[in-house]
């Protein structure tokens, strides 16, 4: 989004949530029946780190335009209360331990004043520890955890928002280690359990690890299908992958994939930055609304050089209360950036997309996995190279043959083709891609590899390892492949045996 005038560029991520307004004295005549609405924000500049110190002077915000009073402005500073909200069911044995430890690694990274309590849940929803900024009691809890039983997950997630939280003041934020899977809610279910998020104003952060083929592994006999519920079916799994992303979809925030311990400890960090860096604004609308009105929100930061990014709304229910609107309703776009920013900013990609995942861009990439397209992740740290908005990569299983994306990247002051070609893999070519970034260099036209399985007499370019069973038969000059001046730009190859 771009603004002109005042309002300078600010890059805001908007979490929406909403509060009951508190009556005046009963002595008083008047009775405040308005609701406030309640929006944690996060402010970021075009480096993508978060930007502090922001006073409430300099914010503005609008409901459908206009101009609204700011009733509530906490800054950054103020403490939070968050729970850590753990699967200790059957399924988690195998990642219990690394949960563990993500979770008492976020613990030693809160402030002096911040709270956690620790709140397991399997066949039974139990309190471990209760509130408190005691870092040594609260990772004692932790590394006492057992696991066995079954999962409430959406049992859980209600027994927080709507007692644990429902009294505490300030800031609050929830942290769900599991799977997602649910087969012994006794009380909740998905939808009520997303409604009651919705209503919320705490911010769910799901980190969501796979145990799939765990459980699959433990299955009495191949030839046994499990059937849907019983949390061991195919089917459980799928809805459990779409649960957590509603999840974090109607908080605002994002899915945290942990793949292995190091996905853990990227999301505990980026979690608890966000946590520092939130502002807290709220105000009271100028007009009572009607069931089912939607409106829209947008909160500005007179200051420059910065850029907004927003999702902003809320939907008023049948009751007369407010809820975050969903990004079904307020969709945002996931695309690309290339370097003539002539593409929309990609937005954090919600949805869970076929046969990949998304990585923050940077040398660990699987070198077996192809990077397909390329896009911007909110946990992930800023590209270092200039005019690049994008800081993440699709990565997948590569076919015979895929398009891949040459992922620029700044090293040692250069830019480099930093994404890498998958082991066994030749290049046939390069070729521009909508879906890749373009390079710095007005020169460099082109910001994808052409790449297959070798076969016998591929002509492949230069400059790349050739994979085991094949050899240079002699070398070639062909149109598609980078030029390199008083050579050759290509080899023929054939297998060896």
């Amino acid at each position: 989004m771009r603004r002109s005038g005042t309002f300078a560029a600010l890059a805001v991520l908007v979490f929406f949530s909403f509060a009951p307004a508190q009556e005046v004295s009963p002595d008083d005549v008047i009775r405040v029946k308005t609701t406030l609405v309640n929006s944690p924000v996060l402010v970021l500049g075009r480096d993508g780190q978060f930007v502090p110190n922001l006073r409430r002077e300099d914010f503005e915000i609008y409901e459908n335009g206009v101009k609204q009073d700011i009733a509530y402005f906490a800054p950054v500073e103020n403490p939070f209360t968050v729970a850590l909200l753990i699967d200790t069911s059957r399924s988690a044995l195998f990642d219990l331990q690394d949960i563990q430890e993500a979770a008492i690694a976020f613990v030693e990274k809160m402030r002096p004043n911040d709270r956690a309590l620790v709140i397991t849940f399997s066949s039974e929803v139990n309190v471990i520890a209760e509130p408190t900024s005691d870092h040594d009691a609260l990772a004692k809890a932790i590394r006492e955890l057992k696991p066995g039983g079954n999962t409430r997950v959406y049992d859980a997630i209600n027994y927080v928002l709507a007692e644990r939280f429902a009294r505490v003041e300030g800031r609050t934020a929830l942290v769900l280690f599991t799977d997602g899977v649910d087969n012994y809610s006794k009380t909740a279910t998905l939808i009520s359990s997303l409604q009651q998020a919705a209503h919320a104003d705490t911010l769910i952060y799901p980190v969501q690890f796979s145990t799939y083929d765990y459980m699959k592994a433990r299955s009495p006999s191949s030839k046994f299908t499990p059937p849907a519920g019983s949390g061991f079916s195919e089917e459980d799994y799928q809805r459990a992958d779409t649960y957590m992303h509603q999840l974090a979809e109607t908080s605002g925030t994002a899915v945290y994939p942990a793949f292995d311990i190091s996905d853990l400890d990227a999301a505990v960090s980026s979690i608890v930055d966000e946590l520092h860096n939130e502002y807290s604004i709220g105000y009271y609308p100028r007009t009572q609304g009607k069931a089912g009105e939607q409106r829209a929100v947008e909160v500005r930061v007179n200051q420059p050089q910065l850029v907004v990014r927003a999702r902003s709304g809320y939907v008023i229910d049948k009751s007369g209360a407010t809820m975050r609107t969903s990004k079904k309703e307020n969709p945002i776009v996931l695309g690309v950036v290339d370097s003539n920013a002539s593409l929309p900013i990609p937005r954090t990609p919600e949805t869970p997309e076929p046969e990949g995942r998304w990585i923050c861009k940077g040398p660990d990439t699987p070198t077996d996995l192809a990077v397909v397209k390329e896009g911007f992740v909110s946990h992930c740290p800023a590209s270092a190279r200039a005019n690049d908005q994008t800081n993440a990569w699709f990565i997948k299983k590569p076919g015979p043959s895929e398009t891949v994306c040459k992922g620029f990247v700044t090293s040692n002051g250069n830019e480099v083709a930093g994404a890498p070609v998958p082991a066994g893999y030749v290049v046939t070519g390069e070729t521009k891609s909508p879906v890749c970034v373009n390079s710095a260099d007005a020169a460099t036209t082109t910001n994808a590899w052409e790449i297959r399985l070798p076969r016998a007499n591929d002509v492949v370019c230069k400059g790349f390892p050739l994979p085991r069973g094949f050899a240079v038969a002699e070398e070639r000059s062909v149109p598609t492949c980078p030029s390199i001046r008083g050579q050759k730009n290509a080899w023929l190859i054939k297998p060896t045996n």
